[in-house]
């Protein structure tokens, strides 16, 4: 059920007309009951409607988008293209950072069916495409990013296992043997790239075991923290595979401090192709992301939906490219 100013009465432990006055900014309230409130309406997820009904913008033209982290490399990157894309169009993105939680991730639509928002865009979810259908239901939602398959939503996705594959087939064919595979959430995105890491083992006729994933590195601090771990054991890779530039980026600079030669010792690829890619020593071989197209391909799918235009769901796959560069 959704909140209301009852509840934010409740929570904060102030009568109702002290909430309806810091709803409506009356300068005769107190610093501590406006903090009382504020806390209030973050701990219920309440978002106040512009004419006084209960929660609902009424606004149209906004768009929201669903990301598990708006600081991550790759969703940062994406919710800024999507902003500009969307933005020549008229519409405002709303960002709804769910910090991976479920819950938060069902107020979401739950908000989009109270007309908080025209549609919503959903680049990360815990949940399959079939219960996200009936949690929407006649409202319009579009899966960019998810591995999904499109039997009830249009899906733009990248080739997630086919872009792994390329890079460990890349690496595997210049003679590394000893490669790691680097994930951040473990989602069934992450588990496709997984799985080409694995596939590209099995061409080449090699084993390939669990314990050459690492997952839960996002960042560059990620990626120093895990080469600092690795370069000083007794198993050292001859290659890396990253999920981010960034992490790659951490992993260049600990091999640096430990005097691991790259690539002559160790080959390192990244994920992405961000500009940081360039500023590493040396400069790293990455993986696309495709975000331009995929963002093209959402913004004119959104527009026709928004005028009211149905058809079968849309599902667009995208294939990412390997750029070589002195890393590997």
């Amino acid at each position: 059920m959704l909140p209301t100013i009852i509840d934010i009465s409740r929570v904060s432990g102030l009568s109702k007309s002290t909430v309806s006055r810091v709803l409506n900014d009356h300068p005769h309230v107190s610093i501590e009951s406006r903090q009382k409130v504020k806390e209030a309406i973050k701990e219920l997820g309440y978002v106040r409607n512009t004419h006084g009904v209960q929660f609902r913008l009424q606004a149209s033209n906004h768009i929201g988008v669903l990301v598990p982290d708006v600081e991550h490399p790759y969703f940062s990157q994406l919710v800024s293209a999507l902003g500009r894309s969307l933005g020549s169009m008229g519409y405002r993105l709303v960002i709804y950072q769910t910090e991976l939680s479920r819950e938060y991730e069902r107020d979401v639509y739950a908000r989009l069916l109270h007309r908080e928002m025209d549609a919503v865009i959903i680049a990360h979810s815990h949940f399959s495409e079939s219960e996200i259908k009936e949690w929407l239901g006649s409202g319009i939602g579009i899966i960019c990013n998810e591995a999904m398959d499109g039997e009830f939503l249009d899906v733009f996705r990248l080739d997630e296992e086919d872009a792994v594959f390329q890079a460990t087939s890349y690496l595997l064919s210049r003679g590394r043997r000893h490669l790691f595979f680097c994930m951040d959430y473990l989602t069934p995105l992450q588990e496709k790239r997984w799985n080409g890491f694995q596939r590209a083992h099995q061409q080449f006729g090699l084993p390939c075991a669990k314990s050459q994933c690492y997952a839960g590195l996002v960042t560059m601090e990620d990626g120093y923290a895990l080469g600092e771990q690795l370069f000083i054991s007794d198993s050292l890779p001859d290659g890396m595979i990253t999920g981010s530039d960034f992490v790659a980026a951490g992993l260049l600079r600990a091999a640096k401090q430990r005097r691991i030669s790259v690539p002559q010792q160790m080959s390192v690829i990244g994920f992405d192709n961000h500009s940081v890619g360039l500023m590493t020593h040396p400069e790293l071989t990455t993986l696309t992301n495709c975000i331009p197209d995929m963002v093209r391909d959402v913004t004119e799918c959104l527009s026709q939906r928004l005028k009211g235009i149905r058809s079968a769901p849309i599902v667009k796959t995208y294939k990412t490219s390997l750029i070589i560069r002195d890393s590997t």
